[in-house]
């Protein structure tokens, strides 16, 4: 991974991001509904990408194994492209209408969302390496990964730049979620009370980041679902799942299709992490 990562697939990624070019799309100068979407949805990333390197690069301090102390600093690593890279983009989208840093961002960071990455920083600075791994890798990425699909499928015909961020991160993000998955598992493998401790948590903080995502994920479909109407022509291919297109899918069922992929995907990571009540 730690050879692989940077000599095969961040070179493949650099070119294709190349290709395409940084410049972004004349329409979203065009259209303010598009671009207020655009910026948002930048915002979130970058939200979440900062959350995941601060969290990953205070594990890496306590990784208790020389295997997980190599998995925390790769993922640092990973999220720090990630970050950068959304960061970037969304100084661009920011620039159309000249908004300040931190404005954005702050009109999207929820009291719920604010408490949840308040504990994640908690928990990484405090507390044990499971707990930071369980909230960070099986919680907060593990809902937000299933996402990434949609993402890349709406923004492709608009901003393929980003659609290719947005790619690159899927990539990363479902093998930090994979091999965080197994090492919660080989690590309570002969602990029951840890795993117990560790399960309670899990379940707990499950509930909280459920409410959160349900927000998010109603309001931003709803966004898309407005702008992608708005320019029908433009998102006339655009799907929300592989041949189910978003003009011929209401906005309830977006949301339920959505929301359905986040509950199932979880729901088997945290089976493979052995958390499974």
């Amino acid at each position: 991974w730690w050879h692989r990562v940077p000599h095969r697939q961040w070179p493949q990624q650099a070119d294709r991001l190349s290709a395409i070019g940084p410049a972004l799309p004349p329409l979203l100068h065009a259209s303010r509904p598009l671009s207020e979407v655009h910026r948002l949805d930048l915002a979130l990333f970058v939200v979440f990408e900062e959350v995941a390197l601060r969290v990953s690069g205070a594990l890496a301090r306590r990784a208790p194994t020389q295997g997980t102390l190599t998995f925390a600093a790769q993922q640092t690593i990973d999220e720090a492209q990630h970050y950068e890279s959304f960061l970037r983009r969304s100084d661009q989208s920011r620039a159309l209408v000249d908004l300040p840093p931190g404005q954005v961002e702050d009109a999207i960071l929820t009291p719920p969302l604010r408490r949840f990455i308040d504990h994640c920083y908690e928990v990484a600075d405090g507390g044990t390496f499971l707990e930071g791994l369980t909230l960070t890798n099986l919680l907060l990425e593990g809902m937000a990964y299933p996402l990434y699909a949609y993402e890349e499928r709406y923004w492709r015909p608009i901003d393929p730049h980003l659609a290719q961020l947005v790619r690159g991160a899927f990539v990363d993000e479902t093998r930090h979620v994979t091999y965080g998955a197994h090492l919660v598992r080989t690590l309570l493998a002969d602990d029951p009370a840890a795993r117990g401790r560790i399960a309670t948590l899990c379940q707990q903080a499950r509930l909280a980041l459920r409410e959160v995502f349900h927000y998010y994920v109603r309001v931003f479909v709803r966004l898309f679902d407005v702008v992608a109407r708005r320019h029908a022509d433009l998102f006339a291919d655009a799907e929300i799942a592989p041949g189910r297109r978003i003009a011929d899918t209401p906005y309830a069922d977006q949301v339920a299709l959505i929301q359905s992929s986040i509950d199932r995907e979880h729901a088997r990571l945290l089976d493979a992490a052995g958390l499974t009540p």
